[in-house]
């Protein structure tokens, strides 16, 4: 795990990410790069978060690659920049180790485990039909991700993964696999794959900085989870792109965001939920002592219904004012001086959100998911992009021959 964030104004974005990366359950290293300069020849930056890897590849490997191939080339926008690195991901011959398969086989794993826990019956002809009814909802439910592969067919991945899935569900199961129970669980790991279905091995990967023709800044956070033939599975998140009519700054926290959304709303997301949970009992409590006080019996059951209804009006209607509230109390003061902080106070703030996360997970947690040195940088039109604080493995002092070597691969001058 880890926290990241990119603090967005007229003026550039400050960037900032920790070190730490969990090994296993109990281990956490504190010397990771997260935090990259996409080349010298451009103003563009890239972080990562998540998954350590693409496909059994470092991340530091494959984002350092995509340097090289770029070279100077240089694009209008960042979203181009993006296009280009999705591009590479599809190009890239990954060694074929047992990681670059870890998504396909989450996603048939995690769909006969999902869909098992609806095998309740005692009969195995009732647990066969409790399943195959599991399945075709899971199936409806996938329809509402979006599409990624619009020109894979069922076929192509029936011939590649049925008798996995097959060997799969009979040791998950312990039963016979009909030809039904089969089908139906191809055809949902099928639409998982090709969607933006995201596993446990999933990485953000976010661009920041500027375009040749971009006068104001942009970030672009995507998710990156595995390949599916040999073609990357991602897909956009969310864009602040400040050159379309964008006037107000933003604080984006990414990976362990709660910290950062404590400073900003002053509460956290578990929070609202438990209070809305609350609420919700509480209203729906006194509700069916007041029915059964003063309602006849005949009309309980409709009252009920009619005054829960109205009960999860009441809550929705307050989750909304209470939104409208923090925004206007926290939230709109706060984005009004970051839209009017400098750079150095931008990077400042970013680098403090971090270690504040970091100072919380020591205090709540046994294992410091989030930690080490604090990597730093500024990116504007006029200064390009500019480490303000960086960690080395090594004294730059006493490698200097390591510089020339970079400018002359990277064919720049800046330090990446």
């Amino acid at each position: 795990m880890t926290a990241e964030v990119a603090i967005i104004n007229r003026s550039g974005i400050a960037l900032a990410a920790d070190s730490a990366v969990t090994i296993g359950r109990d281990r956490v290293w504190k010397n990771s790069n997260k935090l990259f300069h996409l080349a010298p020849s451009n103003d563009v930056a890239v972080m990562v978060f998540g998954s350590g890897d693409y496909c059994g590849l470092p991340w530091e490997v494959v984002i350092k690659e995509f340097r090289k191939s770029l070279g100077k080339t240089t694009y209008s926008r960042v979203e181009e920049y993006v296009g280009r690195f999705l591009g590479f991901l599809d190009d890239l011959v990954v060694p074929p180790t047992p990681l670059a398969d870890l998504t396909g086989w989450y996603i048939i794993l995690n769909a006969i485990s999902q869909t098992q826990k609806a095998m309740t019956a005692s009969g195995s002809l009732k647990r066969r039909q409790q399943l195959i009814a599991a399945i075709s909802e899971k199936i409806e439910e996938a329809d509402h991700y979006p599409l990624l592969f619009d020109g894979y067919s069922r076929d192509q991945y029936r011939k590649k993964h049925s008798q996995k899935i097959k060997e799969f569900m009979a040791e998950e199961l312990g039963m016979h696999v009909t030809q039904t129970m089969h089908s139906k669980m191809i055809t949902l790991c099928y639409e998982r794959s090709r969607r933006a279905f995201e596993t446990k091995f999933e990485t953000g990967v976010v661009f920041a900085g500027y375009g040749d023709s971009e006068l104001l800044p942009v970030v672009i956070e995507m998710c990156v989870d595995g390949e599916l033939e040999g073609k990357v599975r991602a897909w956009q998140v969310r864009e602040n792109n400040m050159n379309e009519g964008g006037t107000s700054g933003a604080i984006l926290p990414f990976a362990q965001a709660d910290v950062a959304n404590l400073f900003v709303e002053g509460t956290l997301p578990q929070y609202l939920s438990y209070t809305r949970q609350t609420l919700l009992q509480t209203l729906d409590l006194k509700t069916a002592e007041l029915v059964k006080d003063y309602v006849p019996e005949p009309d309980r059951v409709v009252e009920m219904e009619r005054q829960k209804k109205a009960n999860r009006a009441m809550v929705k209607q307050f989750s909304t004012d209470f939104k409208q509230y923090r925004h206007d109390e926290s939230v709109a003061n706060l984005l009004k001086v970051v839209n009017s902080l400098p750079k150095e106070e931008m990077a400042a703030m970013a680098e403090a959100l971090v270690e504040i996360t970091s100072l919380r997970r020591k205090m709540d947690s046994s294992l410091e998911t989030v930690g080490g040195p604090v990597d730093v940088a500024i990116i504007s039109k006029s200064d390009g992009f500019v480490w303000t604080k960086r960690k080395h493995y090594f004294d730059v002092e006493f490698n200097r021959d390591f510089m020339e070597r970079r400018n002359q691969r990277y064919q720049g001058n800046q330090d990446a």
